[in-house]
């Protein structure tokens, strides 16, 4: 395990080194990390949406009620 995060922490730490990058980013180059960086957003939004209850229950202790059930009314 230990070996794992100093192999990670040495890669993050070579990826923030800058280094001469002889090319040209064009528009749409820029349009696609944006679409990339929102894409990521909403995905973590959802995912979260969706396991919220889940999450809650842990935190609180509380059992889970479905919500959306008519056995109860």
């Amino acid at each position: 395990m230990p070996v794992m995060i100093a192999t990670l922490f040495l890669l993050g730490a070579a990826l923030l080194v800058p280094a001469a990058a002889h090319a040209y980013v064009d528009p749409g180059t820029g349009s696609l990390a944006v679409q990339g960086i929102i894409a990521a957003i909403l995905g973590a939004g959802l995912t979260l949406k969706l396991t919220w209850r889940k999450i809650r229950r842990r935190l609180t202790g509380k059992p889970y009620r479905d919500e959306g059930s008519d056995a109860d009314r």
